[in-house]
């Protein structure tokens, strides 16, 4: 896995009606957490009362129904990541490791551009959600704290040689007509034994809760504790050979879109999306503009002057036929919502085609259908179908990149074990 320095957070649609009922169920249980104290790191008292807002954050960003039930169920969960944060917080202040102002703006502005927030609209989510604005910027402060003291400590002990570059290098060219798989994972510690099965029901409920629409980015953001938790669990593009066996197992057989079962692997369980697939880039680096490709594609139409909540309906529909659809043949008008315009739009130059849809049909993989695509007529799913052969000039590779993507991955496994020492050496006191 590789370790990831930004962030994601994206607002669910259903948050005002959960809301509603948070505030029904959970006031009188916060009202008498807030009064205790939930545990002890360091001499450093966690409250109540940190637990509660928490709490909220969490049952808001995942969706689930805020009962009292599922909140004592989730409560040892956000209690281990405070926790943890307390722990990071504390050796950053050691090493003298400070959080400045402009970090955490310049780090909820990258928040708002990622999820199509306007400037300031993290914070107005907050505030409408009636959410603590200490209690997520303390979670940034620790994540940016933890993400620089593992790099001032450890960077320059995580050495690249020339030859692990070279082998990359090879691997990168042995894989460059394979296809690269977008995935994002949610990892799931189990710190003691005896909490495996609470580990593996949570697990079990956050899918369930992202099967019912839940975005995988904010579960991510509030229950992984991989570092790539502080980018929505989003890994970035891999190849074949970057993941453990185990989950490249399970990814092998993933489609775009698809939310795998919790895996197993020692010390934890992962929970992984398929986001997307493509093949890389530097197999189609060089294909010439009159490489002929057939397409065919699957046309939802949106009628003009619909509502928001139609358009969103269409597009929805959409995403289910970009998932569900097996292979050209089944890119047709007959499929259930597809308009008259699908169907076969025969043999395509791909210099005829605008800039940025050459490119995704360039890299799209034959029989693969990609995410759809909004026009002014609606949304387009489009599905390569047969293509000729690229020529090719000879890849290009940055060494740079390639040492900091060997580092990230390096560091996020120091990170691992870093914290779990930390775990065992500070004085814990769990009161409730």
């Amino acid at each position: 896995m590789r370790m990831s320095l930004g962030r994601r957070f994206r607002c669910h649609a259903a948050v005002a009606a959960i809301l509603l009922s948070l505030a029904a169920v959970g006031a009188a249980w916060a009202q008498q957490a807030s009064t205790r104290i939930a545990a002890v790191v360091n001499e450093e008292v966690i409250t109540g009362h940190d637990v509660a807002v928490r709490l909220r954050l969490a049952t808001v960003a995942s969706g689930m129904a805020p009962t009292a039930e599922n909140m004592e169920r989730l409560r040892p969960q956000v209690l281990r990541n405070l926790i943890d944060e307390r722990l990071q917080l504390q050796e950053a202040a050691r090493a003298n490791i400070t959080v400045t102002e402009r970090e955490i703006a310049d780090n909820l502005a990258r928040l708002e551009r990622q999820n199509n927030m306007g400037p300031g609209g993290f914070v107005a989510w907050l505030d409408q959600n009636e959410i603590q604005r200490s209690t997520a910027i303390e979670q940034i402060r620790a994540s940016i704290a933890w993400s620089k003291l593992m790099r001032r400590r450890h960077a320059r002990s995580i050495s690249v040689s020339e030859e692990e570059i070279d082998e990359a290098i090879q691997e990168r060219i042995a894989a460059r007509n394979t296809v690269e798989r977008r995935v994002a994972e949610i990892y799931l510690p189990v710190e003691n034994p005896e909490d495996e099965d609470e580990v593996r029901r949570l697990a079990e409920r956050l899918i369930e809760q992202m099967r019912q629409g839940v975005r995988f980015t904010q579960v991510a953001q509030q229950f992984s504790r991989s570092a790539s938790a502080a980018n929505g669990g989003d890994l970035g593009w891999i190849r074949p050979g970057q993941l453990d066996p185990t989950l490249e197992a399970v990814v092998e057989r993933m489609q775009p879109g698809e939310l795998s079962r919790p895996i197993k692997l020692p010390g934890g369980y992962y929970i992984l999306l398929m986001i997307e697939r493509r093949m890389p880039e530097g197999a189609t680096a060089a294909v010439s503009e009159d490489q002929m490709v057939a397409l065919r594609q699957i046309v939802v139409p949106v009628a003009p002057g619909s509502t928001p909540e139609v358009i969103q309906e269409r597009r929805q529909l959409a995403e289910q036929l970009s998932r569900t659809v097996r292979d050209c043949a089944d890119m047709t008008a007959d499929r259930s919502g597809a308009g008259s315009l699908s169907g076969d739009l025969g043999r395509v130059r791909l210099g005829d085609m605008p800039a940025g849809l050459r490119q995704l049909v360039a890299r799209q993989p034959v029989g693969s259908a990609t995410q759809p695509l909004q026009t002014e007529g609606g949304f387009v799913i489009l599905m390569v179908c047969e293509r000729d052969e690229p020529k090719r000039v000879e890849e290009k590779f940055d060494r740079e990149a390639i040492t900091e993507s060997l580092m990230l991955q390096r560091l996020e496994n120091v990170a691992r074990r870093v914290i779990r020492d930390l775990r065992r050496s500070a004085f814990i006191d769990i009161r409730s």
